[in-house]
C-alpha cells in the first residue's frame, strides 16, 4: 500500500493538502498533547483509508516545525497519504530515566488515537516513521524496537550517538538530556543505544531503513556507522550522503528525496 501511494505522481494541477492541528490525551504521559496533521485534499469527500507517515521533529523543535520550515505539505499534495507530526518536546522519544514515557506515547498512545480518529490503514504496511536529528534517532529506534508497527523508517541527520559518552551533541553538559538518559552507563542509556540494537537485530521482519546525511554535518561519522551497523546485520538499508549541513535546507531536500525514493516506494 505504501508503495502504491508513493508511486502515484502528482497531477499537473494538484489540490493542496489540508493542514490542521489536533490534540489528544496520552495515558502514558498523563496529559493532553498536540499534533499537526496533513490530510489528503479529497479526504472529506472520500471513503478510502490512507497510509500514515509519522514525521518527528528535532531537539529544540516542536510539532509544527515540519510544515513551517519545509515544503512537506507541497511534496505530499496529490498523494493519498496522511502525515502526522507529533509533539516530542526534548524527550528523544525515550521512556526516560525521569519516568516520562515518550516512546510509549509515540508507539502506542498516538498511533491508537490516530487510527481511531481517521480513516487510516491500521496495519504495519500502512505506516512509515521518519524524523530529523533527534527525530531521526527516535524513528530508527522505533523501527528497531517495534518492527511490527512500521514498514519503512527514515532518518535525516540522525543524532544516533546521543547515548554515548562524548557524543557530538555533548549531551552530558545538558541537564535535560541527562534527565532523559541518566548518567553514563545507566540502564536507560544501554536500553536506548541504537548501535547495540542494530547489532542484535534479526533482519527478518524489520522495516526498510532510509538514512540521509549532509556531508558537512557534524553527525556524519555516526550516520556512516549507523548505516554500516544496519547493513552488517543484513537489514535492508539505503544510505544517502548529500551536500549540506544540520539545517532545514538539507532536511527539506531529505524529506522530498525520501518520499520519492524508488527503493522506499518498492517496499510493501
Amino acid at each position: 500500500m505504501i508503495a502504491v501511494v508513493l508511486a502515484i505522481a502528482s497531477a499537473t494541477t494538484c489540490t493542496a493538502a489540508a493542514v490542521s492541528d489536533r490534540i489528544f490525551w496520552s495515558p502514558s504521559l498523563g496529559r493532553t498533547l498536540p499534533y499537526r496533521i496533513i490530510l489528503p485534499a479529497d479526504y472529506a469527500t472520500s471513503v478510502a483509508r490512507y497510509p500514515v507517515l509519522y514525521l518527528l521533529h528535532g531537539y529544540g523543535g516542536a510539532f509544527g516545525d515540519w510544515s513551517t520550515h519545509s515544503k512537506v505539505a507541497e511534496y505530499v499534495a496529490g498523494r493519498p497519504l496522511i502525515v502526522v507530526m507529533p509533539e516530542g518536546a526534548n524527550s528523544w522519544y525515550v521512556d526516560g530515566a525521569n519516568g516520562q514515557a515518550w516512546e510509549t506515547y509515540l508507539t502506542s498512545d498516538l498511533i491508537t488515537s490516530v487510527d481511531a480518529t481517521f480513516r487510516t490503514i491500521a496495519t504495519r504496511d500502512g505506516r512509515m516513521i521518519a524524523g530529523l536529528s533527534m527525530g531521526g534517532y527516535g524513528a530508527v529506534k522505533a523501527g528497531l524496537r517495534h518492527p511490527e508497527l512500521f514498514a519503512v523508517v527514515g532518518s535525516f541527520s540522525g543524532a544516533f550517538d546521543i547515548t554515548r559518552p562524548g557524543d557530538v551533541f555533548k549531551g552530558e553538559s545538558k541537564p535535560d538530556v541527562m534527565d532523559v538518559f541518566g548518567p553514563v552507563g545507566s540502564t536507560v542509556r544501554k536500553a536506548n543505544d541504537v548501535f547495540a540494537m542494530a547489532a542484535a537485530a534479526k533482519p527478518d521482519g524489520l522495516p526498510y531503513f532510509w538514512l540521509a546525511e549532509g556531508t558537512s554535518d557534524p553527525w556524519l561519522e555516526p550516520n556512516r556507522e549507523m548505516a554500516r551497523a544496519l547493513k552488517a546485520r543484513g537489514i535492508a538499508t539505503e544510505y544517502v550522503e548529500h551536500p549540506g549541513g544540520h539545517d532545514w535546507t538539507f532536511w527539506d531536500w531529505a524529506v522530498q528525496s525520501f518520499l520519492n525514493s524508488p527503493h522506499v516506494t518498492a517496499r510493501r
